[in-house]
């Protein structure tokens, strides 16, 4: 263990702010530095951050309830439950008062009723550095520059407003919005000599490149996505539309939350998760699960992310200067942090081959990895807006049909042209007849979430021609007849989501 006297947090504080100035000097101090002592720093970083939180936040003073911690993995987990949700706006700020100056972010909670986040203006100035870094490293920007449309749905969301502030600071960026005739109107106007930068979710960068209003081959177009995992079939796809074998798509993870470019995607880790991805004994080695997620690699110095026992993570937001500090706060993500270290010790037993040629020809960031695979909380994700199994339960049941319903589970599929739906499955009680009940449904299901999922609403309004697939698709299944609810039947607690 790292004795504190050695590593004064301010100390640390101001070497991972210097470094991120000089992104050169940064990059050969990650890809050559000791993957361990980062990691180690940053729990030691993430501790102080708890005992300055007890000490300047009212709310976390309520939440830890006078227990004493000595080490960071004992301290409890908050989330949005147990800390947001149970104290006030102001107690959870440091002071017990909003900052003067800043910004008003939002999310939508699990009854549709938005979350609002507070920052403070200062909090960009370590977010602009760590997001240099990482537009430089994964897209070559330090070396060639970008005209950046930003896709993402305007409005009061984390990820379109500060996507914007950053890039603005190292690139020409237009707010685009999730507007596909604006997106090719500028790309027509602007012209085919541009190398471009094309953001946002990944439903809407597929319905784009679905368009043949353009000819993609003759632009020069990369793109960054995030929200919702993309699988290595869909970049294929894309790639595809785009003539272009060797275009940038690279996914970015964060949560309004805690942060926008938590982790983002790099060569390594792409490299990794092609070879899980085909080496299905690695695949359950690393991830412990069949599916292939994706993965990220994060800097330990901004964020300390911790495993937990259910098969989820938390993640501790590491600046001092923030005006609503974030301690082990769970996403209830389904995923976890990986070391450098075992990373590299798991593909040099099961792929060593092919890992020795990549790094004979490839430097790799010692940074930790972050995988993550889909939600914990009973939600969906389309088009990187979290659909909620309460808000189909409370469309049903405030119709006419609830006594008609017994059970329901939603999920998404894929069709064969890579486009995501929204499935609601819905069995139906003993004796019931099918008759004409589907429209009905999916047209109460459609308006709840019109009317209470703020995120949804917007982006269904500004994805005309996806509509289609961000409508409710609800198949009917007689009573105990169908296995994916006849198998749950022993099962204690009814499980809403349908695994994909």
């Amino acid at each position: 263990m790292l004795k504190e006297t050695l590593f004064p947090f301010k100390i640390i504080n101001g070497v991972g702010k210097r470094l991120l100035d000089n992104y050169w000097l940064s990059k050969k101090v990650i890809e050559n530095g000791s993957p361990a002592l980062l990691e180690e720093i940053s729990k030691q970083k993430a501790f102080y951050i708890h005992k300055k939180a007890l000490k300047n936040v009212s709310a976390y003073q309520k939440f830890i309830r006078g227990k004493k911690y000595s080490l960071i993995e004992d301290v409890p987990l908050t989330d949005k439950k147990n800390y947001v949700k149970k104290y006030s706006y102001e107690s959870r700020c440091v002071n017990n008062k909003f900052p003067k100056k800043g910004i008003i972010e939002e999310s939508s909670g699990s009854s549709g009723k938005p979350t609002n986040w507070i920052r403070e203006v200062g909090e960009a100035e370590l977010l602009y550095k760590a997001a240099k870094f990482e537009f430089y490293y994964t897209f070559n920007a330090d070396k060639k520059d970008y005209i950046v449309l930003s896709g993402w749905s305007s409005g009061p969301w984390a990820t379109g407003l500060k996507f914007c502030e950053l890039m603005e600071q190292y690139m020409l960026v237009k707010n685009t919005t999730a507007d596909i005739d604006n997106n090719i109107r500028t790309l027509k106007q602007l012209g085919k000599k541009y190398n471009y930068l094309i953001a946002g979710y990944p439903p809407f960068l597929k319905n784009l490149f679905d368009s043949k209003e353009i000819n993609w081959k003759q632009y020069k177009i990369d793109i960054i996505t995030g929200g919702e995992s993309t699988t290595l079939e869909w970049k294929k796809y894309i790639r595809k539309q785009l003539g272009n074998k060797n275009a940038k798509i690279i996914s970015s993870y964060g949560a309004s939350d805690i942060d926008i470019g938590i982790g983002f995607e790099t060569p390594f880790s792409e490299f990794i998760r092609e070879l899980t991805n085909k080496n299905q004994v690695l695949n359950k080695k690393l991830f412990g699960t069949d599916q292939n997620p994706i993965l990220f690699q994060y800097n330990p110095l901004m964020h300390y992310i911790e495993n937990n026992k259910v098969g989820d993570f938390s993640v501790t937001l590491l600046d001092p200067e923030v005006a609503s500090p974030k301690v082990k706060y769970n996403l209830h993500d389904r995923g976890g942090a990986i070391s450098y270290k075992d990373i590299i010790k798991d593909l040099n037993k099961y792929e060593r081959n092919k890992l020795k040629t990549f790094l004979k020809k490839n430097k790799t960031l010692k940074l930790p990895f972050l995988y993550v695979c889909g939600r914990v909380d009973g939600t969906i994700s389309i088009g990187g807006n979290n659909i909620y199994p309460q808000q189909v339960e409370e469309a049903i049941h405030a119709s006419k049909l609830a006594s008609k319903v017994n059970r329901f589970m939603i999920g998404t599929s894929q069709d064969k042209h890579f486009n995501v739906k929204f499935d609601v499955h819905v069995e139906l009680k003993k004796g019931v007849k099918k008759t004409n009940l589907k429209p009905f449904l999916e047209k109460i299901i459609l308006k709840k979430l019109l009317e209470e999922n703020l995120e949804f609403k917007e982006y269904y309004r500004n994805h005309k021609t996806n509509q289609v697939y961000l409508k409710p698709k609800v198949s009917l299944y007689d009573f105990n007849k169908e296995h994916i609810f006849k198998k749950q039947n022993k099962s204690i607690k009814q499980n809403y989501i349908l695994k994909s």
